[in-house]
């Protein structure tokens, strides 16, 4: 690494002490003994103070004017943001380690706000924040490098510090180069915590910088309300979590290329691979789990457990890179297999493996198997593991995606609940995990037509998630749909529009992910009347599904019927051969009677629509449906205050088609076909 330093920059930097100097401060106040325990505030106190009694100077200052002064007093390079209470060996430890790793000269000097501030200025008079606020943010802008000193690694004593956040928003605000240094233990500590799944997203939980506090509650204030209006507190905290996980990767890639054995080896390799897929890097830790899976059957064999495992974890980033999920469920049936053979039906691999493959059969539509073995993997993974663990939760959120797709949306409701009051209780507001369970909480609001209750969790999940993960991690971004869509359902049409199209324009142009915000887009134009913007998002959005599922599948025949209402409103079925298209469609999907499919459901007694569908022509289309029944009873006057007079009836889209066939077949006096057709209608009418 190279500091951004420049000779002619020199003239303006304040003056900082070399790290040697700190090394030799250290030999003149007795060795490191005489500072073991010792925190850099008292440091200050027993030594620094006494030092420099004798010019009342700060430090530096009082090292410039010693004879070989101009050895240790130069002009600072790198800005250190560090914690009083941190102990003062383990900061210079941490120092000394960044400048090896990063091929710096102990040589160069460094800016210690302890050791180039006047301490003894400071004991005799109060500042005012103006006073700090120039000093600090001065240095930091001349010097243009910040090293921060972290300790703990995921719950870092600076980042619970005010002053230590505003040095972070002062290296954004100058485009600073903002680094990390940990001392030798936190580096012990986080190669050992990052072996276990789940470390990282475990530090994002807890660091949060607009939790700091400060002793003068004005500093706070004053503080807070800069980063607010200059930068957010969530860039800043996206800037410390992208370097820790820069040191991570660094210090897995390294943990690999050392280790001894091939074991240790692998080991390592599906820590990275774990480490990728949080990071939403799914082709990444995709192939990092493929190699870990061949090394693993080929050195250790298919009696070895963790063959399997890697072959689990490679079919689960598949998935979310949008493989067919007959694919997955192939790679899912092997690893239960073997698992069942060299495990046992209650060891967590085994019931992890259970659980994701019982979602993908609920993603396939195959509900008969799914709920039974989610309900099942929940018992068993709460008895073996106990009611408070991640992995529970993991299931209980997928028992109500199956819950959902069934039309069980009350108990669906009930479970998503449950979970995240859970996750709420033992991880908190800021865990990823609770974010994503919270966003399906939204979901189950929105399916049972409850608008209102859905937005404000939409909204917290996914400003929670830019936060943790980013604006652009794969899930964040699926939820950032979510919310675009949620603000549809509401009818703020304006910010719909512009956070769809935000979203559409951070997804890479591969990924299937771009499948919900097309269908969004789709669905929002058409409730804005622009029909052609509807047709061209909708039709790509159908296209992505069909190319990576094919159009047989239940995501497709979900997708279908907004499609049905944006021809229908086009007038696409004035035409014979858009007819006849639409009809292969519904064939396709096996929606061939008078109902309606899948996740057209009536909100008002949770069933399957058959014969006409209900809706209010007031309310944005495909937000709320009734059957006949419901209808009549007024059962949509307890979800919007348009009045009976706006609902509309629309007929099944195979009984619309064919209507509408005869109807331009009479038009054309085409008799003969008309009474082909009819024939055809009539056995239709007298199936359904």
């Amino acid at each position: 690494m190279e500091d951004s330093s420049t000779d002619s920059q020199d003239a303006v930097k304040p003056l900082g002490l070399s790290l040697t100097y700190f090394k030799r401060f250290i030999d003149i106040h007795g060795g490191r003994s005489a500072f073991d325990g010792l925190s850099t505030g008292a440091v200050c106190r027993q030594f620094l103070l006494p030092y420099t009694a004798t010019t009342k100077l700060s430090l530096v200052e009082h090292v410039r004017q010693l004879p070989d002064g101009h050895l240790y007093a130069k002009p600072a390079t790198w800005f250190v943001s560090h914690a009083w209470s941190y102990l003062f060996l383990d900061v210079v430890d941490a120092l000394t380690d960044f400048f090896q790793e990063n091929d710096l000269d102990e040589s160069l000097a460094v800016w210690f706000c302890t050791f180039c501030n006047n301490q003894h200025a400071i004991q005799d008079q109060i500042y005012d924040f103006e006073h700090w606020f120039v000093i600090f943010r001065s240095s930091l802008r001349a010097i243009g490098n910040v090293v921060m000193v972290m300790s703990p690694w995921n719950d870092p004593v600076t980042l619970k510090r005010t002053w230590c956040v505003f040095e972070v928003y002062a290296s954004v605000v100058e485009n600073a180069c903002f680094e990390i240094a940990m001392g030798r233990s936190q580096k012990a500590s986080l190669i050992q915590d990052i072996q276990s799944n789940g470390a990282f997203r475990e530090m994002l939980s807890k660091v949060k910088s607009e939790k700091s506090e400060a002793k003068v509650a004005s500093d706070r204030d004053n503080i807070f309300e800069l980063i607010r209006d200059e930068v957010g507190f969530t860039q800043l905290d996206r800037m410390v979590f992208g370097v820790v996980e820069k040191w991570m990767f660094r210090s897995v890639d390294h943990e690999i290329d050392a280790a001894p054995t091939t074991e240790i080896q692998v080991e390592w390799i599906m820590v990275k691979g774990n480490l990728l897929y949080d990071k939403g890097e799914y082709a990444q830790a995709a192939d990092a789990f493929q190699t870990a899976h061949e090394i693993y059957r080929r050195d250790f064999g298919e009696d070895c457990p963790e063959t399997w495992q890697a072959l689990a974890q490679w079919g689960r980033s598949k998935w979310s890179l949008g493989h067919p999920l007959d694919e997955i469920e192939a790679m899912y049936d092997e690893v239960l297999r073997h698992q069942l053979r060299l495990l046992s039906k209650d060891h967590k691999d085994t019931l992890t493996s259970m659980t994701n493959l019982g979602a993908i059969y609920s993603r396939q539509g195959k509900y008969d198997v799914a709920l039974p073995l989610l309900m099942e993997c929940y018992e068993r993974r709460r008895h073996v593991l106990g009611e408070e663990h991640q992995a529970v939760r993991n299931t209980m959120t997928e028992i109500s995606i199956a819950l959902d797709h069934l039309h069980r949306v009350d108990e669906s409701l009930e479970w998503s609940r449950r979970c995240f009051e859970l996750q709420m209780r033992v991880c908190g507001a800021d865990h990823p995990d609770t974010s994503r369970m919270q966003n399906n909480l939204a979901i189950s609001y929105l399916l049972l037509g409850n608008v209102a209750s859905a937005l404000p969790h939409m909204k917290a999940s996914y400003e929670s998630l830019s936060r943790t993960l980013g604006q652009d991690h794969l899930i964040t971004l699926m939820i950032y749909a979510n919310l675009g869509n949620t603000y549809r359902l509401v009818g703020d049409y304006a910010t719909a529009e512009r956070f769809l199209l935000d979203c559409l324009e951070r997804q890479e142009s591969e990924r299937y992910d771009k499948f919900t915000c097309m269908r969004y887009l789709g669905l929002l134009y058409l409730s804005t009347h622009e029909l052609d913007k509807a047709m061209t998002y909708y039709k790509e959005a159908l296209a992505i599904v069909a190319a990576m599922h094919g159009r047989t599948h239940p995501i497709y025949a979900r997708s279908l019927p907004p499609m049905f209402t944006i021809k229908m409103e086009m007038g696409c079925f004035n035409h014979l051969e858009e007819i006849a298209a639409f009809e292969r469609e519904l064939v396709d999907t096996q929606w061939t009677q008078d109902s309606w499919k899948d996740s057209m459901a009536c909100h008002g007694c949770r069933r399957e629509i058959h014969g006409k569908l209900f809706a209010c022509s007031q309310c944005p289309p495909h937000a709320l449906r009734f059957c006949h029944a419901c209808a009549e009873l007024n059962k949509p006057a307890a979800y919007c205050k348009h009045g009976a007079d706006a609902i509309e009836s629309t007929k099944p889209p195979q009984r619309y088609l064919h209507e509408q066939r005869l109807n331009i077949l009479a038009k054309n006096s085409n008799w003969v076909e008309y009474e082909q057709q009819y024939a055809i209608y009539r056995s239709y009418c007298d199936d359904n």
